[in-house]
């Protein structure tokens, strides 16, 4: 798709995204964390769904199958297709690459990173769960691609994470649960998104007990009326075993493959599908950005409150530095001590009258150097102010932490940093007699 023209839609997701993108929320404060996880989600589904598909519109249909530890995926899945593509797990948690299997002729759509392009290509059999293994298969319509996902429940974070990233990358959510687990809330927490977000679902309630038929999935689909999902289909597969190939009766999974292939077959059908979702997709960012962008603005504000707060103590540093250069203050001790001896010995009043003018000034001092004591009088005076800088830094260095302490995220803030900043810089001693001796 190099070098098409992005569409206005596109670009504004793009700058959205490149908006988004750079959004770090560092600072505690309430709601900063699941601001964190929207900016993350916002950007997972731009880059692994919206704008790929938004690229590639006529795309085959992606159907992500979906649902809990045991509920039976991988069995619905190589059920559907007509042979093990998909390796059930015996020992839980199960971690391996998913598995998306698709028709010969749609190959082209998926060997590049149009879609999922934090997940490497592979044909074989792979246990890295950051791999996606493609499974060509002609006994699955053109149109249709089905994905078999990692269980949304499973002990494994990278599983639980790539299951959702998987299902947020979908066109249709086939969600596999069982009938002894379909209230489990796990489960309904993904439904409730796909409801919020009016995703394309099917509900597939797996081994029904022969005698539950009349009750469980009746009872299944009121909750999901309830829960906003009245119009989603859903298919009750009935308990039985497996053949020697570990597939379901034909029977047991038909209805499932023969709505899939109508919607592969039919181009209406399919677009019908993908815009649902599409759409409801960017209504679901379009809700998220603004809360985020309040969440930058408070981040903002509480920083310039706390560079506030610093500037504020080192600005009573400076005050107190001029107050006490300019009022006599800094004439004590030491330098006091200087003065008296650099004055007692009347040179000072024979400097006076040495410097009639600045050609003078000059031509004295080259001829006679600095007066006697003078040189003693600026070493005290530059150590008494190096002492007074020295003094007032700390004091606002003590200030601003303390100032600090008293914020949450002020506090969070020092809690994080590598050095006490309830003290000068390392180097402001330096700094400071080196700006002295310049100034002089």
């Amino acid at each position: 798709m190099a070098g098409r023209q992005l569409t206005p839609l596109e670009s504004a997701l793009a700058e959205l995204r490149a908006a988004v993108a750079q959004v770090s929320l560092p600072l505690p404060l309430p709601g900063a964390e699941e601001q964190r996880k929207a900016a993350d989600e916002i950007n997972r589904q731009l880059e692994d769904y919206v704008m790929p598909r938004l690229a590639t519109i006529d795309a085959p249909l992606l159907a992500v199958v979906g649902g809990s530890t045991g509920a039976g995926k991988s069995t619905l899945v190589n059920s559907l297709v007509g042979r093990e593509v998909s390796a059930p797990g015996v020992i839980r948690p199960t971690t391996r690459a998913p598995v998306l299997v698709h028709h010969s002729s749609d190959a082209r759509w998926f060997a590049d990173d149009r879609i999922l392009p934090g997940l490497a290509r592979s044909t074989g059999s792979s246990r890295d769960s950051r791999s996606l293994q493609l499974v060509v298969e002609d006994s699955i319509p053109p149109g249709l691609a089905i994905l078999d996902a990692p269980d949304i429940d499973s002990v494994v974070v990278e599983n639980r994470q790539l299951a959702a990233q998987l299902l947020a990358a979908a066109d249709l959510w086939l969600f596999v649960t069982s009938a002894a687990r379909y209230a489990d809330a796990v489960p309904w927490g993904f439904l409730r998104a796909a409801a919020d977000r009016s995703a394309a679902v099917a509900v597939v309630l797996d081994r029904v007990p022969p005698r539950a038929m009349t009750e469980v999935p009746p009872h299944l689909g009121q909750l999901m009326s309830e829960r906003g999902l009245a119009d989603s289909p859903l298919f009750a597969v009935p308990e039985t075993t497996v053949d020697s190939q570990g597939l379901l009766p034909a029977s047991a999974v038909q209805p499932i493959r023969v709505w899939l292939a109508a919607l592969a077959a039919d181009q209406a059908s399919r677009a019908k599908v993908v815009h649902q979702t599409l759409d409801g997709a960017i209504a679901a960012l379009a809700a998220k950005a603004p809360e985020l962008a309040r969440s930058v603005d408070e981040q903002l504000e509480v920083i310039e409150q706390l560079r506030a707060e610093v500037d504020h103590s080192y600005a009573e540093a400076v005050r107190t530095v001029q107050v006490q250069t300019a009022d006599g203050t800094l004439l004590r001790g030491e330098v006091l001590a200087r003065w008296h001896e650099f004055v007692g010995t009347g040179e000072f009043f024979r400097a006076l009258e040495q410097k009639v003018s600045w050609l003078r000034d000059r031509l004295m001092a080259t001829l006679r150097g600095e007066p006697p004591g003078a040189g003693n009088l600026k070493i005290a005076v530059e150590s008494g102010l190096e002492s007074l800088l020295r003094e007032e830094a700390a004091a606002a260095a003590e200030r601003a932490e303390a100032s600090w302490q008293a914020n949450a995220a002020g506090r969070a803030l020092i809690e994080g940093a590598s050095i006490d900043l309830s003290r000068s810089s390392a180097d402001f001693d330096r700094k400071a007699s080196r700006a002295i001796r310049d100034w002089q």
